[in-house]
């Protein structure tokens, strides 16, 4: 039986403690703002006029079907997205109300505060080359599958 690796060492365990320590940052700010961190994901993905599709914005915002679904009913029902004409009628087309486009202006001057104070705790291209080593490992996993 070969010998596996020390529990800290682990590519998962470390990913996940990461993320952790990186949300953890967002977690109290988002909550002050009345939303969680799936729904900031989407208010960002929305931001600046965007519209997107429900597929692509649950891949984009890396959430299953079924929550964005909950996520979108709740954000329409503040008033901050709306359902908007689609080409495919099977598909649904969100954006950002003009309220949304508000919370998200007012909530990422602090959000950008925060990701300027990890980055200048790590280092600005340490930064720059974890993500690229992220997106690199996750693009090579996927193209595995």
């Amino acid at each position: 039986m070969a010998e596996a690796p020390r529990y800290d060492d682990s590519l998962t365990i470390a990913l996940l403690r990461a993320r952790e320590a990186v949300t953890s940052q967002f977690r109290n700010h988002v909550a002050a703002g009345g939303l969680t961190l799936p729904q900031w994901r989407v208010i960002r993905a929305l931001a600046g006029g965007t519209e997107l599709d429900t597929t692509t914005l649950a891949h984009r915002c890396v959430i299953l079907a079924p929550s964005l679904t909950r996520i979108i009913k709740h954000l329409e029902g503040r008033g901050l997205i709306e359902k908007v004409p689609a080409r495919d009628k099977r598909q649904r087309v969100v954006r950002l109300t003009a309220d949304g486009e508000a919370m998200f202006t007012e909530m990422w001057v602090v959000s950008k505060a925060k990701y300027a104070a990890i980055e200048d705790a790590f280092g600005t291209e340490e930064m720059r080359d974890l993500v690229a080593t992220l997106n690199r490992l996750r693009a090579v996993l996927e193209d595995k599958s």
